[in-house]
């Protein structure tokens, strides 16, 4: 009966009301190497830790541990990032453009910090437009390689017909080669 006593499920005081599968079942108890080694981590977690009511606010000393990612030890680096976020070059310094300053719209110094500042929109457009005329080549390169592969195939399958006939099939092609 699955581990229980037939005299257990058989009777029943005549006081209780509920149904036969509606009665708790008493907790199955634990064992002896059980509760010596629950007993083992109730006595080191109580000399370990230490519990608080209020949390303790921690500053966070390395702001990268909230950037996302999968710390295998608490003082490694991260190992596993999740998300990467592309960084974009910048200039070095920040330029220093002081509003209330007299400036000298002609100065070197002036030019330098603009041009540290400002993004050249020629510039960025020449540049998408050689990627994409990259990516194009790669494409049609890619497409005439399968062409090219696909003839090949065509050739290969019209000299076979040719030698063996129309009803050439590859299952024969076993057969052909026993027999030059």
């Amino acid at each position: 009966m699955n581990g229980s006593s037939a005299t257990s499920n058989s009777t029943q005081s005549d006081g209780d009301d509920d149904d036969a599968g509606n009665r708790k079942q008493n907790p199955q108890q634990l064992k002896y190497y059980q509760l010596k080694a629950q007993k083992l981590l109730d006595d080191m977690l109580g000399q370990k830790l230490e519990m608080v009511r209020d949390p303790i606010d921690a500053p966070h000393k390395d702001p990268e541990i909230d950037e996302g990612g999968i710390h295998l030890f608490k003082h490694a680096p991260r190992g596993i990032v999740f998300d990467y976020i592309d960084e974009f070059q910048q200039p070095r310094k920040k330029p220093r453009i002081l509003p209330g300053k007299e400036i000298d719209e002609k100065s070197k110094k002036f030019r330098r910090q603009i041009q540290s500042a400002a993004v050249n929109a020629e510039d960025i457009m020449a540049t998408a437009r050689d990627a994409c005329q990259k990516a194009l080549a790669r494409l049609e390169a890619k497409d005439a390689a399968a062409k090219a592969a696909a003839k090949r195939e065509e050739e290969r399958i019209a000299e076979l017909k040719r030698i063996r006939g129309e009803r050439w099939l590859p299952s024969i092609a076993r057969e052909m080669r026993k027999y030059p």
